[in-house]
């Protein structure tokens, strides 16, 4: 096939992929940021009371255990396999010559890194990045939709349904490598531990003042960083 046909072809998928969210989005369209408030401020609470009675205590146990040299090997081998997912992107967006570094992070953290354990490919000029398929839709410029939070899944939009339709059914087993995993006790386990460790990081930040509107805060900050991803 020759490369003018490629592009051809991966102009028409990206059409269509476009076409295809719009559609989905059509019946959620709202001038409004936040058009589901009462649904999102339940679904936050019912978050936060799992955030508070499981995942934080399960954190801070792992943080108080595991040394620091342990927590930032787990966190490099979790982010070493969205590498490809986030190549991936790259190169749907145009953006051939970061594709190419995501792609080298990949191979060389993969095996100089021990499976990513040790980000070897940093020392080497190749710096960590990090794409979904929701930012993919922004620069096609589809809309971000309306904000949404999601049962255990937190926060997300419009455009991020799509997206985590496309990750979890379409690109599925790439987006998310654990699903190679045949073994489900230890594929749930290593879905546990990613969290764990993602909250892990979280144990550090500064604490919102009580009287704050938390669900207010936290949902401005997250679509305006939705939004600055895309620009980047």
């Amino acid at each position: 096939m020759e490369k003018s046909e490629i592009l051809n072809s991966l102009h028409w998928v990206r059409t269509c992929l476009v076409a295809l969210g719009s559609l989905s989005l059509v019946a959620c369209a709202s001038s409004e940021v936040d058009p589901y408030e009462g649904f999102n401020r339940k679904m936050a609470s019912f978050n936060n009371g799992v955030d508070i009675v499981v995942i934080k205590p399960a954190a801070q146990v792992y943080k108080a255990v595991a040394p620091a040299p342990v927590e930032t090997s787990i966190s490099n081998f979790f982010s070493n396999l969205g590498e490809p997912w986030t190549a991936i992107n790259q190169l749907l967006q145009g953006r051939v010559k970061m594709a190419g570094s995501d792609t080298g992070r990949f191979l060389v953290n993969s095996t100089l890194g021990v499976a990513g354990f040790f980000d070897v490919a940093a020392s080497m000029g190749l710096p960590r990045h990090q794409e979904d398929f929701g930012q993919t839709l922004g620069v096609w410029g589809l809309p971000q939709g309306p904000y949404i939070v999601l049962p255990m899944l937190g926060p997300s939009s419009g455009r991020g349904l799509v997206s985590q339709y496309v990750g979890n059914f379409g690109g599925g087993r790439i987006a998310q490598p654990i699903r190679f995993v045949n073994n489900v006790p230890v594929r749930n386990s290593m879905f546990f531990t990613f969290l764990v460790s993602m909250r892990a990081r979280l144990l550090d930040l500064p604490q919102l003042p009580p009287e704050a509107d938390q669900y207010t805060l936290f949902r401005d900050f997250y679509l305006m960083n939705l939004e600055q991803q895309v620009q980047q």
